[in-house]
């Protein structure tokens, strides 16, 4: 049984996936996730592809994205522009 609300997704990647600051992979660098681990996703965007697929995740609950090659989403990932942005952290 999810211990997360949809949609999230679970990191397929043996070797897990890094976190980045903004959709590409020549972006910094912001943390990363191992193989197995399950997180909330926000919204998606098409951007740099990695492997053939251009889609990525902006993650539920921090400013950073993850290549959706590397991740399975379980519920349905709205695309960013359908997406109210989120409120400024302060």
């Amino acid at each position: 049984m999810p211990s997360l609300p949809q949609p999230f997704g679970t990191v397929v990647s043996a070797i897990g996936v890094n976190l980045r600051k903004y959709p590409s992979t020549d972006s910094a660098v912001v943390g990363n996730l191992s193989h197995g681990t399950e997180v909330g996703l926000h919204s998606k965007v098409h951007a740099q592809p990695v492997d053939g697929n251009s889609i990525w995740y902006l993650l539920r609950d921090q400013a950073a994205w993850v290549a959706a090659r590397h991740v399975d989403n379980t519920g349905e990932v709205p695309l960013s522009k359908d997406v109210e942005p989120a409120a400024p952290q302060g």
